[in-house]
């Protein structure tokens, strides 16, 4: 799963939303790799290659799709509760008092203590305000994936990168894999890149982008995959 860089002006809510790459020529940055000037300055340079032309078909299509009849993510993930009862209750949205976004000056004072043991939200101000959103079905983000080495759970590094680059959302995974293997990132987000990180979205979020990865393979005509190359040709390949 992966953190989201939220922008308290444009978003409501994250950890029931999630991100993917946008119909872009550059969708996933390599944050953490590119050289530093001779003033201490870093310069990013880590842009990675752009998805196959079939996928972004089908991602135009599917966005097409849901705008006109909406998105049937709310019942796949419903669906896949039903089938597996067990997961049932982490698979659900995990409501909104468990929705808390912090100001990025406020950091997690105790690493071995939650948020909940040690009052993190009891004061007002330690909050970004936020109006309530109309639904709490999940939502779709297109943009840019920033990718990286390590997690990144610091607020004010996770502005600085939003802010210059216009970042959606940081993982860890796509950096190592865009540049060999053609293929179109979907991330399930599960916090807010902060210090006050928890797992327990990351049930839901990954619920939610594997429902969308079926909807989307669902776009993809039988005969362009079989024409595709396989993963572990590309692996060797490599």
């Amino acid at each position: 799963m992966n953190s989201v860089s939220p922008n308290p002006s444009n978003y409501q809510g994250f950890h029931n939303e999630w991100s993917q790459p946008c119909l872009q020529t550059q969708p996933v940055i390599q944050y953490d790799y590119g050289k530093t000037l001779s003033e201490g300055e870093f310069v990013d340079i880590g842009y990675l290659n752009r998805p196959p032309n079939v996928l972004l078909t089908a991602l135009t299509k599917l966005i097409s799709r849901n705008e006109l009849e909406g998105s049937s993510l709310p019942r796949q993930v419903a669906d896949m509760g039903k089938k597996y009862p067990r997961k049932c209750q982490e698979w659900k949205y995990q409501e909104v008092e468990n929705d808390q976004l912090f100001v990025e000056s406020f950091r997690h004072p105790d690493i071995d203590r939650s948020c909940k043991d040690i009052h993190c939200a009891e004061s007002e101000d330690r909050l970004v305000s936020r109006k309530p959103r109309r639904s709490t079905d999940p939502v779709v983000h297109c943009g840019l994936i920033a990718s990286g080495n390590q997690v990144m759970r610091d607020a004010v590094t996770r502005e600085k990168l939003r802010k210059k680059h216009g970042v959606l959302c940081f993982e860890m995974e796509a950096a190592g894999l865009s540049n060999n293997f053609p293929c179109l990132v979907v991330r399930g987000i599960c916090d807010y890149s902060d210090s006050h990180k928890n797992k327990r979205w990351q049930p839901y979020a990954a619920a939610v982008s594997a429902a969308f990865t079926k909807e989307l393979l669902q776009f993809i005509p039988v005969v362009q995959l079989e024409r595709a190359h396989r993963v572990s040709f590309m692996t060797k390949k490599s």
